[in-house]
């Protein structure tokens, strides 16, 4: 009978190792995973604050494109500026309310 409790407990120690082991190598690759995470994020955030300053120059380019044509080009510039800035001051009076 003792044999057989050798082995149960041998066979228990083996999976016991196995799972610690498991454990280890789990532990390891959920680091590495929140590491590329942490990457990945900070890539992200660098790519959207480059989007927002490329939207931004192309809004720039194209308000320049409007002021620098021709007469009747110009008036319809002048109104596309006129519409910008009725829009801003709905913005500041609604957040001055």
């Amino acid at each position: 009978m003792t044999n057989r409790y050798e082995e149960t407990l041998a066979a228990f120690e083996g999976k016991l190792q196995r799972l610690v082991a498991e454990y280890k190598s789990l532990k390891e690759q959920n680091a590495r995973l929140r590491d590329e995470l942490d990457r990945k994020q900070t890539e992200l955030m660098h790519a959207h604050k480059a989007l927002l300053d490329l939207q931004q120059d192309y809004d720039h380019l194209r308000t320049a494109r409007y002021l620098n044509t021709s007469p009747r080009e110009r008036r319809i510039s002048r109104q596309y500026i006129n519409r910008l800035v009725r829009e801003i001051d709905r913005c500041l009076a609604l957040l001055n309310e």
